[in-house]
């Protein structure tokens, strides 16, 4: 399945253009920090409107384990709020990118699961972690992370998906191969594998 990334950045979404365009679901910015997206909720309605498929992914900033709990309250709480409390079917997603979250004591691996492990407690069974090719080889301690937790990787001009290929063992969910789909629809592009 293909699928596009969106937040406040994109306002004016030809919602017909991508469904024409053959993308069968969105994953959308729920927020960061405590700072609802913007365009969240008008965003999710016309997803739902045009029949698609959605996911949520929060923009982390977490540098420690109480942090990315605090975090991960805040996401649970959107979601009980503005979708029910209903996971999405497309999942949540911990956005790891952020340098901040280098600033920390231990590996950044932690916080992240912390955050993902928080909302699994809180009766989220799809929730997984999103960051760079580089930041999944380089930063992130993947010995470390639960061997159960999704992975959507971003590696731009790449033919494959070298991370689910290099790491087999980890359960790559998502390649996102583009951050400009074409000129038409200028969104982020992943494929989405079940």
């Amino acid at each position: 399945m293909k699928i596009i990334d969106l937040s406040a950045w994109q306002t004016n979404v030809n919602w017909q253009a991508i469904a024409d365009a053959g993308f069968g679901g969105v994953i959308l910015k729920i927020g960061e920090r405590s700072e609802l997206d913007s365009m969240f909720v008008n965003h999710v309605n016309n997803a739902v409107a045009q029949g698609l498929k959605y996911g949520v992914y929060y923009y982390g900033h977490a540098n420690n384990i109480d942090a990315a709990k605090t975090e991960a309250v805040q996401v649970d709480t959107w979601i009980k709020t503005y979708l029910n409390g209903v996971n999405p079917e497309l999942g949540i997603w911990y956005d790891a990118e952020d340098n901040i979250m280098l600033s920390g004591p231990q590996n950044v691996v932690y916080p992240i699961t912390a955050f993902i492990t928080s909302l699994n407690a809180a009766k989220y069974n799809y929730v997984g972690l999103y960051s760079s090719y580089n930041w999944l080889t380089n930063e992130i301690d993947l010995t470390c992370l639960p061997d159960y937790v999704p992975i959507w990787s971003a590696q731009y001009g790449y033919q494959e998906n070298s991370f689910k290929a290099e790491h087999p063992k980890c359960v790559s969910r998502i390649w996102q191969y583009t951050d400009h789909y074409s000129d038409s629809l200028p969104y982020d592009a992943s494929e989405y594998y079940e």
